[in-house]
């Protein structure tokens, strides 16, 4: 009994940690509207995590929705200045789901960019900006990534 209510309990946690990071952060009528759309990984919970706090930094609203769960649908990206993408579909494949909000989208919105971490050689099925960061581990090296996206939603976003 009391190894299932641990067990029961580590699930509760782990997906309370999880969800956590979906919300709104930031100014909530910022000057620069971004979106962030990720699917929880431990990795991508950081980055993601790391990514806001440098964005709400910069005074930027920032929306952060998980797309695995559909969540990118209530969305159009022209209603943000820029929208972050980071996705880890089987064999680098940009998920089903995100290249249909990507294609309903304009197949390749001027203020969108799409992340990916399973590969380190990645040609997108659909025409988008877009980079990879396989076997990137390291808090450093993600801390180090949040950076160069942050640098990356800047230059998107201002570019107006």
């Amino acid at each position: 009994m009391k190894k299932s209510v641990l067990v029961l309990l580590l699930l509760v946690l782990a997906y309370m940690s999880v969800m956590a990071l979906v919300g709104d952060y930031g100014p909530v009528n910022g000057d620069i509207k971004v979106l962030v759309a990720y699917e929880p990984t431990r990795f991508k919970n950081r980055l993601v995590e790391n990514l806001v706090d440098l964005l709400v930094e910069k005074n930027y609203s920032v929306k952060v929705v998980n797309h695995k769960k559909g969540e990118l649908d209530d969305y159009n990206a022209g209603d943000f200045d820029a929208v972050f993408i980071t996705n880890s579909g089987a064999l680098a494949r940009v998920r089903p789901a995100v290249v249909s909000w990507l294609t309903a989208n304009g197949s390749d919105p001027e203020n969108v960019f799409v992340h990916t971490t399973q590969t380190t050689v990645w040609e997108p099925q659909i025409e988008v900006d877009g980079t990879t960061s396989a076997s990137l581990t390291g808090r450093d090296s993600i801390e180090k990534l949040a950076q160069e996206f942050s640098a990356l939603i800047s230059n998107i976003a201002e570019r107006e």
